[in-house]
């Protein structure tokens, strides 16, 4: 299923398995779990269809190939893929991006600039952005950015400028109840706390046991005064898109939780 954010900006989502196991054990489940439903830690895709140009950020995993270029077709109508945008060589993110390519061949693949191991995915062939390159789609226009919360060496953000959404990749995830499939977060039954983003940056992003937490909160700071977004749209979660510099802050509180639980777990 897909959903436009905004205009001319699409939300592609995989739910992935069911995780429910990870919270009917406990004695205690969190407050936004409830008993018996289904628990998702989504993939999710944006496909931007400018005036001039269209791109694709993500691709989801081997899973959703189908699906995923069914929702590409449906959204293009009868329109080209100009750039395939892979954030970093994972299987959620850039698992589908060799079939997208093959679907439309004159499609530019990207990838990011940083690292210097880019042979997953032939992102050694792609076009390599860093900080302040962009894409210039007509109506719409893509930055990209070095991360500064990630999982992996060869890594990029991405904001769009004329809606102010910054796409944050893995960082701002969080699991939800399938019946919150492709909802906002101000449509879900309950408030998104730390509680819930704490369950998938304790897994995933768990380096942040390890860091200085006050420095890490001051370079939240930074990213809210750097791009101050509108929406947020991340690769793990539902897109934000009212009061979004106020769930930055809700991430102070989840390195500062890091540092006293550890790792949770895995995520699997």
């Amino acid at each position: 299923m897909a959903r436009e954010i905004s205009p001319g900006i699409h939300w592609i989502q995989e739910l992935g398995p069911d995780r429910r196991d990870h919270f009917e054990m406990r004695d205690d489940p969190p407050s936004w779990y409830r008993r018996g439903n289904t628990v998702h830690i989504p993939q999710c895709a944006y496909l931007l269809v400018g005036s001039d140009e269209t791109l694709l950020f993500d691709t989801l995993s081997p899973a959703s190939t189908e699906k995923l270029k069914d929702e590409v077709s449906d959204i293009l109508n009868d329109r080209s893929l100009d750039y395939v945008v892979v954030s970093h060589p994972d299987i959620p993110h850039a698992g589908n991006a060799v079939e997208i390519l093959r679907e439309y061949p004159r499609a530019e693949l990207v990838g990011p600039g940083y690292g210097n191991d880019h042979e997953l995915y032939h992102l050694d062939d792609a076009l390599q952005v860093t900080e302040g390159d962009a894409i210039d789609l007509g109506d719409l226009v893509v930055e990209f950015h070095e991360a500064t919360f990630l999982d992996a060496p060869v890594f990029v953000w991405m904001t769009e400028r004329t809606t102010g959404t910054l796409f944050t990749v893995d960082w701002m995830g969080f699991p939800h109840l399938s019946e919150d499939e492709l909802n906002f977060v101000d449509e879900v039954h309950h408030d998104v706390e730390a509680d819930q983003l704490l369950e998938f940056h304790a897994r995933v992003l768990f380096w942040h046991k390890y860091v200085d937490v006050e420095k890490v909160q001051r370079e939240i700071d930074n990213l809210i005064e750097k791009y101050d977004p509108s929406m947020i749209a991340p690769a793990h979660g539902l897109v934000i898109r009212k009061d979004a510099v106020e769930y930055m802050e809700e991430m102070k509180d989840v390195v500062a939780r890091i540092q006293q639980t550890g790792r949770l777990g895995i995520i699997g």
